[in-house]
């Protein structure tokens, strides 16, 4: 309170009307000041009248610039008081000094009450000291010119474009639009040193170069301001600073600007509005098109990682566990949204990686022959086998897709398409499909043909997963049986082969075939029928089977096609699929796409009477378990404080159990 210069109200409050532009005397240093109206003070707090010191308080600064109050500092740099605290606390510490005001305080008899209560105060993030805010010197930038031509920038021609534009569009424009004066000079140790210096008649000299300050001036006798640039302010000549300006270099015409930034939500107008504003005053070009914006790794409990909570995630614990690839790979998935962190994503990410590895090791285990074909798919294209034809659709399309949603910054829908390709097309079903012929004990040049489409199938699948997981991909393309210097994208022609020069996959629609996809999936749908009634029924895998399949003309030429391969991964002895054979009554049906059907008897491979126990144990346990999740669902005061989700998760669950009690009463009804 000893540098208090006025007494402030709200210009509303009744209670204070009377002394209004009166003045008061300041106990402790008998200062006269006055009683002024300001809509900044709330009347509803405290007493409605509130002491104004312009030289320690911002808000109360704005108040004294409105008002035209004097400043009075009444603690220095090193939080003692001055001697405009008056001579009996002059030099003290800022603690001491207000302890002996509330004493003196007491004495006079000037105080009422001591109430406690809380309020926000600033505090050094290394040390922790409270922070008493003073008035001091600053060099300032007047950002009228840098603001409006980034506002006229995002208004014009809508740059940067903002992914996801909402909200942060928003918050980049309503920025610029209230945007004051910025203060660019620190008291640091480190950064950019204040271009200006001070002769000793303190005249100010602001110049490029000490040698342009010293002919400025016409003396030698110069010292440099000791502040510093603002860290940001620095960071805003980032985007071109790095490229050699303000030399005009063959970087700075080739690399700028660039296409796109990525960064966080936390320094769009920090960081992002002031590269903009520094691009186009300094170069005349923004410093980049788009920006995109990533989501934040929580914790597991959703709260944002921090030093001071300890509950940070060391990445190099990260990489031991799960491995760099997968850690990669876990982070695109996030995209812009938050999320928490889960090391079940990573591990399943790490399975992934361990996938991926080892069908690339079977392909090289059987890649005797494949170098001898440059083009595997040569040829007319239709007079390859379904699977081949069904594997590059499926390619192209991927390509297609991840090409597609990398151009839309959709990195999730990326990371899903690739994932599920490779694992489900690639592993589960093409590998499996095309396993017969690449296996061959006898070496022949359809063994060969089969290798080669493998491991090219292989090399695009690759590349196109590059970008996610650079190091296994690198480590693995580079073992491939093929020619990797014709991969390489023609502008690194002559360059030393690695997978991070090749050119990225691109859809090629010629060789999107629906109908090929169409009649594969009908295969895959029959083979998965199978297994899983093979499965359900508990049948041996080494017992062979008898399929039964029932279809109209033109699928049963497709399953005909693929009679092989449905022996072989059904472990089918038997396969009829012109429908005539009966269909005895123990047998276990399952209906396929566009009517067809696939019955696999059951007589000589299970023990019916066994069998019909184990179903009716396992009903009547889904009957008791429906029962219970009805009452958990008819209880309105569980339904109404259960999460949202929870409730929903119980429903799907009952629909779940009605369609496989279905089931067992179809099975059940077979092994009468």
């Amino acid at each position: 309170m000893l540098g208090d210069t006025a007494v402030a109200v709200n210009p509303s409050d009744d209670r204070y009307q009377r002394v209004l532009g009166q003045t008061l005397i300041l106990p402790l240093v008998n200062r006269e000041i006055p009683v002024i109206a300001d809509d900044f003070v709330e009347s509803e707090f405290g007493t409605g009248a509130v002491k104004v010191t312009p030289a320690h308080d911002p808000n109360d600064y704005e108040m004294g610039v409105r008002h035209n109050l004097p400043q009075v500092a009444v603690i220095d740099q090193f939080a003692r008081m001055t001697e405009e605290a008056g001579a009996d606390f002059a030099g003290l510490d800022r603690y001491k000094a207000r302890e002996q005001v509330v004493q003196r305080l007491e004495d006079l008899g000037l105080l009422e009450k001591v109430i406690d209560y809380e309020f926000s105060i600033s505090k050094c993030e290394r040390c922790k000291t409270v922070i008493e805010p003073l008035i001091s010197t600053q060099w300032f930038c007047r950002m009228e010119q840098l603001r409006d031509p980034a506002l006229r920038k995002l208004r014009e021609e809508q740059k940067p474009r903002f992914v996801p534009q909402v909200p942060y569009e928003k918050v980049y424009s309503d920025w610029l639009e209230n945007l004051r004066d910025w203060t660019i000079s620190r008291q640091l140790w480190w950064g950019h040193q204040i271009p200006a210096w001070y002769t000793k008649d303190s005249q100010t000299i602001v110049a490029r170069s000490l040698e342009e300050a010293r002919r400025k001036a016409g003396t030698d006798e110069l010292t440099q301001d000791e502040d510093v640039l603002d860290t940001w302010f620095s960071s805003a000549l980032w985007p071109f600073s790095t490229l050699g300006w303000p030399e005009g270099t063959d970087d700075l015409t080739t690399f700028y600007p660039t296409s796109i930034l990525v960064t966080a939500r936390d320094i769009i107008f920090l960081w992002v509005s002031r590269m903009m504003m520094a691009g186009l005053k300094f170069i005349g070009k923004e410093p980049f098109d788009d920006v995109y914006v990533t989501g934040t790794v929580l914790d597991k409990h959703g709260q944002r990682m921090s030093k001071t909570k300890g509950n940070g995630i060391d990445p190099l614990e990260v990489f031991d566990k799960y491995g760099v690839d997968a850690t990669r790979l876990t982070l695109a998935s996030v995209g812009s949204t938050d999320t928490r962190w889960n090391e079940k994503q990573v591990e399943s990410y790490r399975n992934f990686a361990n996938k991926i590895w080892n069908a690339a090791r079977f392909c090289l285990l059987n890649a005797d022959g494949a170098d001898a074909i440059a083009d595997p798919f040569d040829g007319d294209r239709a007079t390859l086998p379904l699977h081949d034809r069904w594997i590059l659709s499926r390619l192209n399309k991927t390509a297609r897709d991840v090409n597609m949603q990398l151009g839309l910054y959709e990195f999730h829908g990326v990371v899903q398409a690739l994932y599920h390709f490779f694992w489900d097309d690639f592993c589960d079903w093409y590998i499996e499909l095309a396993k017969a012929g690449v296996t061959a004990e006898a070496a022949s040049s359809q063994r060969d043909l089969a290798r080669a489409r493998l491991i090219s199938v292989l090399e695009r699948s690759l590349r196109l997963l590059h970008p996610f997981m650079p190091y296994l991909t690198e480590e693995l393309w580079l073992k491939l049986p093929v020619k990797h210097a014709a991969l390489l994208h023609r502008s690194y022609a002559n360059a030393e082969p690695t997978i991070m020069l090749t050119a990225f996959p691109k859809c090629d629609e010629s060789l999107i075939d629906e109908r090929s996809e169409a009649e594969m999936q009908a295969v895959i749908d029959l083979i998965s029928r199978v297994r899983n009634i093979r499965s359900e029924m508990n049948i041996k895998p080494g017992d062979r089977i008898q399929l039964l399949i029932t279809a109209k003309s033109d699928q049963q030429s497709v399953f005909a096609a693929s009679a092989d391969q449905i022996g072989r991964l059904t472990r089918a002895a038997e396969i009829a699929i012109d429908g005539g054979v009966a269909i005895p009554k123990a047998a276990v049906r399952a209906v396929l796409a566009a009517g067809a059907e696939v019955a696999v008897p059951l007589e000589g491979l299970i023990d019916f009477a066994q069998e019909r126990d184990r179903l009716s144990r396992e009903k009547e346990k889904l009957l008791k378990e429906t029962a219970k999740l009805e009452a958990q669902l008819a209880n309105s005061e569980f339904v109404a404080r259960a999460p949202a989700e929870k409730v929903e998760e119980l429903r799907v669950r009952i629909v779940d159990i009605a369609q496989r009690i279905s089931a067992l009463d179809q099975i059940l009804e077979a092994l009468v």
